[in-house]
């Protein structure tokens, strides 16, 4: 008998720092920025670990007449996914087009803008403590410093201090601070996206 797994709840950030989200007025994908403590309105239920190639079923907050295309979730390697079309040779792809983005289904291809980030909620509250400064001061262990807010850039790629931070290779530390109860504190060890040591940063989240 094969053994079976609890679905978890995911969301899905892209290339340029947005997440996947659903538009009510298009009954379709919208890419929009990452927002701290906001849950996007297009997620999907997923077993974990994750088991690809697997299908993927989107599922909107808002309940819309719309079907949604069915996508075989597969690996993009680096803890990123693609999204393939059911049955067909064409990919989910988020354009930096000008304005809010868009998002098709009909891409030939599955390079950078068609990767996507999945995100647990324990990610996602960690990644909204680290974009707002109030909620835990995040300070350098090496030289005492407090480091401002963690800033978004393109291919996951986020801006700690001068320091950027890989988020799919960080997202276990994320997920931590994501856990971290108020009055609590945690030493992190951020990997870097070069050759460098990891960055020692110290969180503390206030009462």
């Amino acid at each position: 008998m094969s053994q079976t797994f609890p679905k978890t709840q995911l969301w899905f950030m892209d290339w340029h720092s947005r997440v996947l989200d659903h538009d009510p007025i298009s009954d379709y994908f919208s890419p929009t920025p990452f927002q701290p403590g906001v849950y996007p309105g297009m997620s999907a239920l997923i077993a974990l670990p994750l088991n690809l190639p697997c299908d993927i079923t989107f599922t909107k907050r808002v309940s819309m007449p719309r079907p949604l295309p069915v996508f075989e979730a597969q690996d993009a390697g680096n803890g990123l996914l693609f999204f393939q079309s059911k049955g067909t040779e064409t990919f989910l792809k988020s354009a930096p087009v000008p304005g809010t983005g868009e998002i098709t289904a009909d891409s030939p291809n599955s390079k950078e803008w068609e990767h996507f980030l999945p995100m647990t909620e324990d990610f996602m509250r960690g990644l909204s403590t680290l974009l707002v400064s109030q909620t835990a001061s995040l300070i350098d262990v090496k030289t005492g410093s407090v480091f401002p807010a963690i800033r978004p850039n393109e291919g996951f790629l986020w801006a700690l201090g001068e320091t950027f931070i890989p988020l799919t290779a960080n997202i276990q530390n994320i997920e931590q601070i994501g856990r971290l109860p108020a009055r609590h504190e945690a030493e992190i060890s951020f990997i870097r996206h070069d050759d460098q040591p990891p960055l020692q940063v110290h969180v503390r989240r206030p009462g």
